[in-house]
């Protein structure tokens, strides 16, 4: 992991940690979730992995030159309209349809609406990661509507 991508993984964890009912966590296989204090309302959707499966809001993976973030909130509780200048307020990152081949080496984000639950998954590389604020307000606001659902 390189040093942009080891200071945004601790500016997006600093967000999270600061919301309340929510925390990030490494698990025993060292992936980075986001959780919740209490099951998440599609727990029983979900597949039965290991015990924080039930918690998981979401998870953040650092690459060497990129970062991931994938986090889950109730279906139709949020509509893509009212998010997309949030997730993308540059107009910088390609958007992929759910189902579509992804780039490995642009960065991205896609919506994804399912029965039990929607998601966001974004992937940020090099520039647009080094530019990326998610300390900004619009975001902070964003990921405090998603997790809000858990209290």
């Amino acid at each position: 992991m390189n040093k942009m991508v080891e200071q945004k993984m601790n500016e997006i964890t600093d967000v999270f940690n600061s919301l309340p009912n929510c925390r990030v966590e490494t698990s025993e296989d060292g992936k980075v979730l986001i959780l919740s204090d209490k099951p998440v309302p599609w727990s029983d959707a979900l597949e039965k992995k290991d015990a924080q499966s039930a918690y998981k809001i979401g998870s953040i993976t650092p690459h060497k030159a990129a970062l991931g973030l994938y986090i889950d909130f109730p279906h139709q509780h949020i509509e893509i309209d009212g998010i997309d200048d949030i997730i993308d307020p540059e107009f910088t990152l390609t958007y992929f349809e759910p189902g579509t081949q992804t780039s490995t080496a642009k960065s991205w984000w896609r919506f994804r609406t399912d029965e039990k639950f929607d998601s966001i998954h974004m992937v940020l590389r090099k520039t647009e990661l080094e530019l990326y604020d998610f300390t900004r307000d619009e975001w902070i606001g964003l990921m405090k509507e998603i997790t809000a659902v858990h209290q």
